[in-house]
């Protein structure tokens, strides 16, 4: 763009005396002639076969991928109101097809070729017409409708034609329906305009007064084919390698995963702006002397940015591609695809980021002059199964060619709905401006993968966005809101639980186990391998140790004792005699090494642990302990009393501390206070509807913290805990045994354990509390009946054990369930990380928990406990809550979705990955118990995925069947480039997988090189040979057609000369499919035996006729 002014003189021309200048002039004026003459579009020869323009092409190659489909049908419906003259109609059809060659073109292939035919002008137009003349009604309506989509979503046959179709629904003698039908090859938006334009000019006199079109869409074709062979375009090749360099993919959030093979189903939603915010956009757009595409943009980039997270955005935009005035006048194909990458980076305000929008579409302007599909096939981007190459959204601006209200002689035309069912992206997002200026949105979506109600609220948050920045152009893009006051307030507090205050008999944890021995002391309150203990001993017990604890070791209100024993009954006595002293447990591991138990206590400040003789040797000698089994402790004066020890202790004051592993490898010890886990008991309580008689089976580690929910779940609720060794629990054999010989009712049991478990013999045990990990919808069906409950639960340490429940449907659940909602007294927020703003629903954020049941924060680390508990902005009371580092959503009916942690999302080569999902489809692969999925290199061109797996027991793990299996279910840039098998994960002493400790990956691919097998392995790698020009030695069986560097055009001549070589025909979309050698050398082996079987059918049919029948066949054949 020339930045000169008025008084520049760039040249000197000014110096230059007359004659020079004149020849000067002279020179310049032959010059533009000639390169005038060179530009213009000439008519060519209408000889037989002419060349396809390059968008044709593109798109032609895109129908072989899905013939029978109406993905690139342009429908439009008109209803027409008054006296219609059908035959006048019919002859403004034929002048129409008359004047646009568009609508008389055929499209044929040669060698994977494709070239147009141009048809004869008609001299009569045939109008099929449907009678639905009757009384007005839904069900003369519902006719309608249904023949107007059938005729919208009938497939075009490109070769044979006709790619216009017409038909009229006769509604009432005044009330007709026209229905147009256009292959996109032929048509374009600007062209639907024309088409209407016209069809009033020529009705009624088959003519009309139009001006004689100078070329014809194949004359344009023609010419652009020279431009692209010239160097002219290399410049703007160039231009776009460099601004698409490295582009990512825009990881917009789905309401369903993305199928691996996608049908293109899709819908159409249309939502009118405000008459008011229209006329504020164009005052705001005249004083910024900016485009309205540029604003718009920028909106729908803020929108964007907000749902996704990211600041690296590329949505591809439709532009007329008439850049020639010849054109414009003409009924075709002209529009080209341009991609506008722009960056929101450093949260600029709206103005500047309208003016980023502006300088990507001036840029993306000036190099328009590439074809979408000749960019694709020059910068050969990966190319995924499934998602558009370059972007998957596309934004638009359409300005005139919304078809409104028009006349066609007296009759008065208003446009019909109608849809194809189909939709060419993700999601197709465009903004049409009527000739009064008014503002439609319209959006196209893949129903595959989103839901109506998400773009609606896209639209709004795309609307309140534009409200704002018209209002205040310099707020920055990160401060605009999404959400309007009413979704706002559903997200923080209509889908969070109302506090409750519960009068329990006592505000302490062991206060609420007290109630119970007050109750019914003889009842049991812990089993143990045989053993009994009833509440009654139970609480004198822990009141004679608690007695100890306090005179002798100065036990009270946030003094620490470790508790260091093995499963048993004296587990709880100790952990209760701790509360009871006032102080609260620590909670230690035998299996723990001796310098992580030293390093706890140590950083705990432990006064005592409680422990036995035998465990007291992992023990520094400076620590003091009081050894349960030495007789010592009983003949102390303070443990001959049952009574208990005097306390002085507050809800706020701690009742445990637990330790967890933290992020950089040094655990943290989580302070929990009474108030927050007496709201947990009685949570658990009210949720599983525990009660006297109810039997809770005790699992967890007790150093865990969801061994609250085991041992106070029961004791809280009057219920009896049963526990087992260590090695009861882990066997499976053991445990089935253990659950019906105790009965027990209810269990927290991990997913891996219960998967080897026979529900039906567990008759007594009717609810479960599943968490810590997914799980696939199986789990649940298989175990959740009407006689037992499954609750998916979901807690950090920091918000105590748990404070998020889903109570899952009994049985037809299709994918893994959501963890739920906040349980009373808790809040749930899924927001912002960076401005702690709410996200909309079905968009992911992190989620931060508030609430009662909030732990105090992290031992001897305020900095930390400041990081993660920070101030709640939505409470008026000044509360905290705390950021998990959890990234879950928001789904419709108002339950939190989990998706992962945020410290794991992995990014390659452009594509945001999840690991759980592929560790999801590893766990669920037959014979595979776990698996953990990593990335090498990240944030490097070389970056791969890593996938460590665990075999069943009894299981040997293939891991070429294990790959083969997952990239029938995952898409090709989700399958690991290594796939390692472990005998076991290697665990931390908390239970996760420490990473650091599992096998480096090999360098390099770990796929071997594995040469073609077979006859048709070496000659489908002898075709791949010819066609991409890489040595034959290194076609292997695992190599993909397009990372070898095959693209769209080469796949059609690919699939011909398949079809030449083994006499199959093959649908190209299957090599988008199969890509990989192997398998379209097997799916290529399916069609030969399908056809070898064909034909020894046809011999046997041929062999039992005789003669007589054999020459009836083959005359009814000629």
């Amino acid at each position: 763009m020339s930045m000169t002014g008025p008084g520049d003189n760039p040249t000197g021309t000014a110096s230059l005396s007359d004659i020079k200048r004149a020849l000067l002039d002279a020179k310049l004026s032959r010059q533009r002639a000639e390169a005038a003459e060179r530009n213009r579009i000439a008519p060519v020869p209408r000889t037989g076969r002419l060349q396809v323009s390059d968008q044709q092409r593109h798109l032609w190659l895109l129908h072989q991928l899905a013939p029978d489909q109406p993905v690139y049908n342009v429908p439009f419906a008109l209803r027409l109101r008054g006296t219609l003259d059908t035959e006048a109609l019919a002859d403004a059809l034929r002048g129409l097809v008359t004047r646009h060659e568009a609508l008389r073109t055929r499209f044929g292939s040669e060698h994977g070729v494709p070239y147009q035919i141009v048809d004869d002008a008609p001299t009569a137009w045939p109008l099929p017409v449907t009678d639905l003349s009757g009384p007005p009604g839904a069900e003369r309506d519902d006719r309608a409708h249904a023949l107007v989509e059938s005729h919208a979503r009938a497939p075009f046959d490109l070769e044979n034609g006709p790619v216009f179709r017409t038909h009229l629904l006769r509604l009432a003698a005044d009330e007709h329906i026209l229905v147009l039908c256009l292959h996109h090859i032929v048509t374009d938006g600007w062209s639907v305009g024309i088409v209407t334009q016209e069809l009033a000019a020529l009705y009624g006199t088959g003519h009309g007064d139009l001006p004689e079109l100078a070329v014809q869409p194949a004359d344009h074709a023609a010419w652009q084919r020279r431009r692209l062979s010239g160097d002219g375009l290399r410049t703007q090749i160039d231009y776009w390698r460099t601004t698409l360099d490295g582009v990512p993919a825009i990881d917009f959030p789905t309401d369903r995963p993305r199928p691996t093979h996608p049908t293109w189903t899709g819908a159409e939603l249309e939502l009118d702006l405000p008459a008011e915010l229209g006329a504020a956009l164009r005052a705001w757009v005249r004083g910024e002397r900016v485009s309205l595409l540029a604003v718009l943009h920028a909106a729908f980039l803020t929108v964007l940015s907000r749902y996704t997270g990211e600041d690296d955005l590329a949505v591809g935009s439709v532009f007329s591609g008439r850049t020639r005035s010849e054109v414009e006048p003409l009924i075709g194909f002209f529009a080209n695809t341009l991609v506008l990458r722009t960056s929101t980076a450093g949260d600029p305000t709206f103005r500047e980021l309208v003016a980023r929008c502006q300088r990507t579409v001036l840029g993306a302007m000036e190099h328009q002059d590439v074809p979408f599909g000749t960019l694709v096939e020059e910068l050969r981007p990966e190319r995924t199964p499934g998602r558009n190459p370059l972007f998957q959204i596309s934004f638009t601006l359409l300005t005139g060619a919304m078809v409104g209200e028009f006349g066609l002689g007296d009759l008065v035309v208003e446009p019909v709905p109608v849809e194809n069912g189909t939709s060419r992206f993700d999601l197709a997002f465009q903004v049409n401006e009527a000739a009064d200026g008014g503002l439609r949105v319209w959006i196209e979506y893949s129903t595959e993968l989103f839901d109506r109600a998400r773009m609606e609220r896209l639209v709004g948050h795309f609307r309140t966005v534009l409200e704002q920045a018209v209002t205040d152009a310099d707020t920055r893009v990160g401060e605009l809101g999404l959400l309007d006051a009413e979704e706002r307030g559903q997200l923080l507090r209509g889908w969070n639980p109302v506090p409750v205050t519960r009068d329990e008999g006592g505000s302490l944890l062991h206060e609420v186990v007290e109630r119970w021995v007050a109750a019914d002391g003889s009842a049991p309150a812990v089993r143990f391998e045989g053993a009994e203990v009833s509440y009654e001993r139970l609480d004198a017990e822990a009141n004679r140790l608690g007695r100890i604890l306090r005179s002798d070791f100065g036990l009270g209100p946030d003094v620490v004792a470790g508790v260091l024993l093995e499963r048993g009954t004296e587990l709880p006595v100790a952990q209760l005699a701790v509360l009871k002293a006032g102080g609260a447990w620590l909670p230690l591991d035998p299996q723990h090494p001796a310098e992580r138990l030293a390093s706890y206590i140590a950083d705990a400040r432990a006064r005592v642990v409680v422990t036995t003789r035998a465990l007291a040797s992992a023990l520094p000698p400076d620590v003091p302990r009081l050894c349960l089994d030495d007789p010592e402790p009983h003949d102390r004066p303070a443990g001959t009393s049952d009574a208990p020890p005097a306390g002085d202790t507050h809800p706020d004051h701690l009742a445990y501390i637990i330790y967890t592993s933290g992020s950089t490898g040094a655990p943290k010890g989580v302070m929990v206070s009474h108030r927050a886990a007496v709201n947990f008991v009685l949570n658990a309580r009210e949720l599983f509807r525990i009660r006297p008689g109810d039997r809770l089976l005790q699992f967890a580690n007790p150093a865990f913290d969801v061994s609250i929910f085991d041992f106070y779940g029961a004791l809280g609720s009057g219920a009896t805990v049963v526990g087992a060794r260590r090695e009861t629990l882990l066997d499976p054999d053991a445990l089935q045994e253990l659950l019906i010989r105790e009965r027990v009712s209810v269990a927290d049991v991990p997913p891996a354990v219960l998967r080897l478990l026979d529900p039906e013999s567990l008759s007594d045990l009717r609810a479960l509390f599943v968490g810590l990990e997914a799980f696939p919808a199986e789990l649940v069906n298989r175990w959740s009946n009407e006689r037992r409950e499954f609750h998916n639960g979901y807690g950090p340490t920091e918000a105590t054990v748990a404070c998020v429940d889903y109570l899952c449907p009994r049985g037809g659940l299709t994918a893994s369930p959501p963890i739920g909602r906040a349980m009373a007294n808790h809040r749930a927020y899924v927001l912002n990380g960076a401005t702690f703003e709410p996200v909309p629903v079905g968009v992911p954020g992190e989620l931060f928990i508030a609430g009662v049941g909030l732990a105090r924060g992290y031992l001897g680390r305020p900095d930390l406990t400041a990081e993660r508990f920070v101030p709640d902005p939505f409470s008026a009371s000044g509360e905290r809550m705390y950021r998990t580092g959890d990234v879950v959503r928001w789904r419709e009916d108002g339950n939190l979705e989990f998706l992962g942690r945020a410290d794991r999302q992995i990014k390659i080569r452009g594509l945001r990955i999840e690991p759980g999902e592929i560790e999801h489809a590893l766990t669920t692969s037959p014979g595979i118990a776990q698996a953990i999925v990593t990335v090498d290199r990240p944030g490097t061109p070389e970056a791969r995925l890593i996938a460590y797996a665990v075999a069943e027991a009894g299981h040997d793990l293939d891991v070429e069947e294990l790959r083969t299996g997952l990239m029938d279910r995952l898409p090709q840039h989700m399958v690991p480039a290594q796939l390692i098998a472990l005998d076991a994960l290697p665990l931390t002493p908390n239970g996760k997988v420490d990473h650091a400790r599992l096998p480096a990956p090999q360098e390099g691919t770990a796929r071997t090189h594995i040469p073609p097998r077979d006859a048709t392995e070496r000659d489908l790698a002898g075709i791949w040979h010819g066609l991409l020009d890489v040595p034959l030695a290194s076609i292997g069986i695992h190599d993909s057609f397009f990372d070898l560097g095959g693209n769209s055009l080469q796949a059609t001549r690919l699939i011909s000369r398949i079809r030449d070589t083994f006499h199959v025909s093959l649908e190209p979309r299957l090599l988008f499919v199969h890509p990989v050698l192997r398998d379209l050398a097997t799916r290529i082996g399916e069609e030969l035996a399908a056809a070898a079987t064909e034909e020894t059918d046809l011999e046997a049919e041929i062999a039992g006729l005789s003669e007589e029948e054999l020459d009836r066949l083959l005359s009814e054949e000629a």
